[in-house]
């Protein structure tokens, strides 16, 4: 994690941190607890929450990032847990802190504080008896607990325990043991409580007025009419929180705006001073950052580049729909890239790297990229899988209701595609096995039957009949195998294993392998069953692959192979720029990777 994306991680901790301290029923137990970052794991692990001891003591997962909402609701849920008096040590210990938090949780949702993360949705959680706790323990006891409620209990500390009883180390502290005896955190609770009500009460009858009503900024007005008026975006708009403060803007260099999908933040800096309907415009483009998951497909393409190409796409497509008013100050905009995909764009813009980088997003200047986050290598995110489904849903509400129509075909074909579950690159290559190797038809023979058919000869007795020794060897592939220095012996492992077992599941008959690096090597014909054993490969040297392709291509002139193919080329994409092939062929590539040329041939990624 990068410097940034720490400091932006930290910001939204302590955001809802600090929401759970000035809330009037956490104020007095607030007072007592201690907070503690969990920097060596020993109390919460690298994919937990957090975790609470009976003493008051916080430990919270420093690399954990979330929304300030998620933060809150979190530590509220073991807050009222440290109130209520539930901390401590039963048997069987899960059971008693799964029941505890899941009373914890209903009393916040009836609190209406935080927001419940993304992952932790979803579980089917049982009805709270009227004994609560207690009366949810004996239950879980008496009848055990899902898989599925340990595995919601699991995600709060990534440990066994949630709830920690004071070392042995605090025990014979005698200030730490002092400090534990004398809090009575059911007392502190219900004084929070008390206040709570007293505030609500004031609300209602016209003494005070609540605080929870922000400023109608700019910003926040754009969230309000996106919710209102656009539904394809106002899923969205809702989950998303928003920084206007221009001395934390301009920390992280932000002249205009800028997202973090997985921190949930917009940041829309009031020293920009745009109008109401460029606030509407560059809010609504910062949104489609996240439903379209662009920081994902990034894909080990140069960052900068492909953010100007997706914003290319972006504010084509509300300008096309008529959302707002284009900024005058970093809208990227060219009639040339209408109906064109980010990953096109992308590819123009590469062939004049020095004149791309020049142009400027929404950040507010050029060379930056006003999409903060994850490395683009890694797979789709929690909180990317919820933006993708919210504009989703959006889209759906857009077509069968009153704003058919509306939307650019584009905008909905994008939607679409990334709403459909990716198909896994071992099944896309067995589907080309199985078109290229059909399975064999079955022919039924009256040849003459065994000798163990010898007491009745005179009946002919039907059988399936197999290949012939000559259906058999039609059914053989090439393989160029690019063996130089960069290619990764795991890829090589994962890739020659998935071939031989396709192979031998389509009967193939043998393989022609040709391994490749600056020359070629004929292996010659090679049996499926030997690639799944210890192989030896030649090369490792630079990367031609051009060579290889053009001895199989002699190899079929003289008839030692099919001159139609198939070929399968496997390779890290560290190729010559061009590649002439005129048999039926396809590439195997590490995710990630990319080919120096245009196809249209079959590419299979490998995880």
């Amino acid at each position: 994690m990068s410097k940034l994306q720490k400091d932006i991680a930290r910001e939204t901790r302590d955001e809802g941190i600090a929401l759970v301290g000035r809330h009037a029923l956490f104020a007095p137990l607030w007072k007592r607890v201690r907070v503690v970052l969990d920097t060596d794991g020993r109390h919460v692990s690298s994919m937990g929450w957090l975790a609470v001891s009976e003493a008051g003591w916080l430990y919270l997962n420093p690399k954990r990032r979330a929304g300030a909402a998620e933060w809150a609701r979190q530590i509220a849920q073991v807050m009222i847990c440290l109130g209520f008096g539930l901390v401590a040590r039963r048997v069987p210990q899960t059971l008693w802190e799964i029941a505890s938090l899941l009373v914890a949780m209903r009393f916040c949702d009836e609190l209406k504080i935080g927001r419940v993360p993304e992952d932790m949705q979803g579980y089917p959680f049982p009805v709270i008896p009227k004994g609560g706790v207690e009366a949810l323990f004996r239950q879980f006891v008496a009848d055990g607990c899902s898989e599925s409620l340990v595995a919601w209990h699991r995600q709060f500390s990534g440990k066994e325990a949630v709830f920690h009883p004071l070392s042995d180390d605090q025990r014979e502290s005698r200030q730490t043991w002092a400090m534990y005896q004398m809090i009575d955190w059911k007392g502190l609770l219900a004084e929070g409580i008390a206040r709570n009500v007293g505030q609500a009460l004031e609300v209602a009858g016209g003494r005070k007025v609540s605080g929870s009503a922000p400023k109608q900024t700019l910003a926040l007005r754009a969230r309000q009419q996106l919710i209102d008026s656009h539904p394809l975006l106002g899923a969205l708009a809702a989950s998303f929180d928003i920084e206007e403060d221009p001395a934390i803007c301009a920390r992280y260099d932000i002249r205009i705006a800028a997202i973090d999908v997985g921190a949930r933040k917009i940041w829309m800096n009031a020293a920009a001073h745009l109008s109401a309907g460029e606030c509407l415009f560059v809010f609504a483009h910062e949104l489609l950052h996240a439903g379209l998951n662009h920081a994902s497909r990034r894909r080990g393409r140069d960052s900068q580049l492909w953010n100007v190409a997706c914003d290319f796409v972006i504010n084509g497509w509300l300008i096309e729909m008529g959302v707002g008013t284009p900024p005058a100050v970093g809208l990227l905009h060219d009639s040339r890239f209408a109906n064109r995909s980010s990953e096109e764009i992308y590819d123009e813009l590469a062939q004049d790297i020095r004149r791309a980088r020049k142009l400027a997003t929404l950040r507010g200047g050029a060379g930056e990229c006003d999409m903060f986050g994850e490395d683009a290598g890694s797979p789709f995110t929690d909180a990317e899988a919820y933006c993708r489904r919210a504009l989703a849903q959006g889209m759906e509400r857009c077509l069968y209701g009153n704003y058919r129509g509306t939307l650019p075909a584009g905008l909905i074909e994008e939607i679409r595609s990334l709403s459909q579950p990716p198909i896994p690159w071992d099944v896309r290559l067995a589907e080309w096995f199985n078109e290229h190797f059909p399975p064999p038809e079955s022919c039924r023979t009256y040849a003459r039957p065994s000798r163990r058919q010898s007491a009745t000869p005179d009946i002919p007795r039907p059988a399936i009949a197999r290949p012939t020794d000559e259906q058999r060897a039609a059914r053989v592939f090439g393989v160029v195998l690019d063996t130089s220095g960069s290619m990764e012996p795991q890829t090589l492992g994962k890739a020659l294993g998935a071939i031989a077992s396709y192979s031998m599941a389509h009967d193939v008959f043998a393989v022609r392998l040709i391994c490749c690096d600056a020359h070629a090597y004929d292996s010659g014909w090679v049996e499926p069953e030997r690639l799944l054993d210890t192989f030896s490969l030649r090369g490792r040297g630079g990367t031609v692959l051009q060579p290889g392709i053009d001895l199989l291509h002699d190899l079929g002139k003289r008839g030692d192979f099919p001159s139609a193919g198939p070929v399968l080329i496997i390779t890290d994409g560290w190729c010559e720029a061009r590649l002439d092939i005129v048999m039926e062929h396809a590439y195997l590539l590490p995710e990630g990777r990319r080919l120096p040329f245009a196809t249209r041939a079959e590419i299979f990624s490998i995880r």
